[in-house]
């Protein structure tokens, strides 16, 4: 359960002030404005408080930007609108106080700075620290022109690793960054911390200017080029998890094919079945047929898996030469066997073609309760914009042919809710359920659920 955030009344203090903080501080510098028309003392706390302070924060606020500092105007704007409102009215008290003015003014600005200190350290306690970082990454954007001081720093190994570390986790450092410190003895053939090999972070961050430059030391047959080859095989990059949304969109397929091509390209070897595997369970067909054109998989199952995502002609022989395979667990994240695979993902045709054979023994599928979890699959793929009613149908029709049962409560339970117009009734009845069968089925279904527009969906195929 989500937690839900709660906020006190203190709490809502605390945030419309420091809202409100710097419309303050606006005020206040506009009545200094208009007052300085004929008080000198206004004039005097302008030009030499505010002013002054005012440029410190336009400055500090463009360090922290350039050096992109995360929120950097949320730290700065109310830190320096606490702090300048105080020494204002620090250096109001003071000037009249206090001679000469200048004493008035350093008191101003010194409560200012020790405020400001202080309250930007309780803001963000790490900014320095993040400041620091911000630099070192500027300094490796442009690394042939980094300062002598930052070059003496990277001559220690650890903090050599860790910019590199720190540079593959930005996918825009150039190429140059890389090969610079590289050439400074740098290394992705090392594991990090508990982060995993450096090579393997770049696949898996997408980054491809860095694997580019990694894998140029692939490229040669002497004995360090082997000696990183070696390492991969055993620390084999695409092996590792890369993230696929649920229905993957083209820039994720282009990601994962960039990087695949620079390394498979280097060592083609690496394309095992360990690597198919973590495609096949996503079902994605376009990155499949990307990966059968270096070799397809060794292991039979995961060919075949393969073979019917991609619709291959050979995927029917393949099966019948072995139909006990289809019994076998695939890579897959929900299906239990390879014909619940190929039913939940392959094209028609390759069902079809499977279907055709009389390879599937249909009782081998049903459950405790005699639902048939290939059925299952077949009116899940029915529904949808992207859905083919007519896989339910070819499956039924199968069912029924070879006399295997079938229950009505799960036939009831694939359209009890569906929407008008729904294939799902439609898909049923072409197959060889009749309508006496259907409303049957929904008789069936009433004991256990409330059924919603179930009658409707079956009128619009059977009539009243």
């Amino acid at each position: 359960m989500l937690s839900i955030a709660t906020f006190s009344w203190y709490d809502v203090f605390i945030i419309l002030a420091l809202i409100a903080i710097p419309f303050i501080l606006g005020g206040v510098i506009l009545c200094l404005l208009l007052r300085a028309i004929r008080h000198s003392a206004s004039r005097i706390l302008l030009i030499w408080l505010v002013l002054p302070q005012s440029i410190a924060a336009c400055c500090l606020g463009w360090g922290l930007n350039f050096y992109r500092i995360s929120n950097s105007l949320s730290i700065i704007l109310p830190s320096v609108s606490i702090a300048m409102l105080a020494g204002i009215a620090m250096g109001i008290l003071l000037l009249g106080v206090l001679k000469p003015v200048t004493a008035g003014l350093i008191g101003g600005h010194l409560i200012s700075l020790a405020l400001f200190v202080v309250i930007i350290n309780g803001f963000s306690p790490h900014l320095y620290a993040e400041l620091q970082m911000g630099r070192d990454m500027h300094q490796l954007r442009y690394i042939d022109k980094s300062s002598k001081a930052f070059n003496q720093r990277l001559a220690d190994g650890e903090f050599r690793q860790e910019m590199l570390v720190k540079a593959v986790d930005r996918r825009d450092m150039p190429l140059a960054t890389y090969r610079g410190l590289l050439a400074r003895g740098a290394s992705p053939f090392q594991r990090y911390a508990l982060k995993g090999s450096i090579f393997s972070m770049a696949a898996q961050r997408h980054n491809i200017n860095a694997l580019q430059v990694f894998s140029e030391q692939l490229a040669d047959d002497n004995p360090q080029a082997e000696s990183h080859r070696a390492f991969l095989r055993q620390d084999n990059p695409l092996d590792q998890h890369f993230y696929f949304s649920v229905t993957p969109a083209a820039e994720e397929n282009q990601h994962y094919k960039a990087i695949v091509k620079i390394i498979l390209n280097r060592m083609p070897e690496l394309l095992s079945d360990r690597v198919y595997a973590r495609i096949l369970s996503t079902a994605n067909a376009e990155l499949i047929q990307f990966l059968w054109q270096y070799h397809p998989p060794e292991k039979r199952i995961y060919r075949l898996q393969a073979e019917a995502l991609l619709g291959k002609s050979t995927l029917a022989a393949n099966i019948t030469a072995a139909p006990d395979i289809l019994k076998d667990r695939p890579a897959a994240h929900s299906a239990d066997t390879l014909w619940e695979y190929i039913v939940q993902y392959a094209p028609r045709e390759a069902i079809q073609s499977v279907l055709k054979e009389n390879v599937v023994q249909w009782t081998d599928y049903q459950d405790t309760k005699g639902n048939n979890r290939v059925l299952e699959r077949a009116i899940d793929r029915a529904e949808g914009s992207h859905g083919d009613p007519q896989i339910l149908t070819l499956v039924m029709r199968d069912i029924l042919a070879h006399s295997r049962a079938w229950s009505p409560s799960q036939l009831a339970h694939g359209y009890y809710a569906a929407q008008p117009g729904s294939p799902m009734v439609r898909a049923l009845y072409n197959a060889g359920i009749t309508c006496a069968q259907l409303r049957d089925s929904l008789a069936n279904f009433h004991a256990e659920y409330s059924v919603e527009n179930a009658q409707q969906r079956i009128e619009e195929v059977c009539g009243p």
